[in-house]
């Protein structure tokens, strides 16, 4: 028989989920597209604006993907009250090492997770249905992260209550990837390229994305699939030769 849970933990997820996803994407659309954008055009990746309409658009959906979100986070709650899940919440029950080694997992398991969807979604039996709705913003804002179909709020989602049913995670471990989450998606919709001129020539930036990155996936639609890395594309070819070069030129007058 399934337990009731603390009306708190609901109020949480139905309350702070949202208000997160508000608050970060709305630090970065006020900073880039409200507070002096003049300030920031030597780094914009596509020459125009989006419209009013289109911000409008990604915000409804992004919306209501956080309600979904929620909502399975509720669910994940009702499992862990229950004793289905490998939750845990003292640190020295696995110590600190596995702490830090299961954390920055849940970041490469998303990813992979991610790759492997969002290059599903691209199926053109599913991309018309579902995934078109992400790619009504071709010139994306920070609005944009979240701006899903339902069914693929679902898909994204899905994956996290899988994990913590076979896996011991920390509660705050959980919350650190999600901020993580949250920030890099933004980050990847900005519009604006915030990485350092010479990021490419490292090590690190043949690793980690960039605003440049996704941008390219939402203007040219068929390549740049990754999430927080750019090895999956690299490896299956789904990477855009362009790349580099387009993000040299936007970079071309920072000093």
């Amino acid at each position: 028989m399934i337990n009731p849970f603390p009306e708190p933990r609901l109020i949480f997820a139905l309350i702070m989920i949202p208000a997160r996803y508000m608050t970060i994407a709305g630090l970065f659309f006020y900073l880039f597209y409200k507070y002096k954008p003049h300030k920031w055009e030597s780094i914009k990746i596509q020459e125009k604006a989006p419209t009013g309409q289109q911000i409008k658009t990604e915000i409804i959906y992004s919306l209501i993907t956080m309600f979904i979100f929620s909502l399975v986070t509720i669910f994940i709650f009702v499992l862990d009250h229950n004793g289905y899940t490998y939750m845990y919440n003292e640190i020295d029950n696995y110590g600190v090492s596995y702490y830090i080694f299961s954390t920055i997992s849940l970041i490469f398991i998303h990813d992979i997770y991610f790759f492997i969807t969002h290059k599903m979604m691209h199926h053109r039996k599913i991309y018309p249905i579902v995934h078109k709705i992400h790619h009504l913003s071709t010139n994306p804002s920070p609005w944009a992260a979240f701006s899903f179909h339902p069914i693929e709020a679902i898909v994204q989602i899905a994956w996290i209550p899988i994990v913590v049913m076979v896996l011991p995670i920390h509660h705050s471990s959980i919350l650190i990837w999600s901020i993580f989450m949250m920030v890099f998606n933004v980050v990847g919709h900005l519009g604006y390229e915030i990485f350092p001129k010479r990021f490419l020539d490292y090590k690190i930036g043949k690793i980690f994305f960039t605003s440049t990155f996704h941008n390219i996936h939402h203007s040219k639609n068929n390549c740049n699939y990754g999430l927080y890395f750019i090895i999956w594309d690299r490896l299956l070819k789904t990477f855009h030769p362009d790349y580099q070069k387009i993000y040299n030129r936007i970079k071309l007058n920072i000093s």
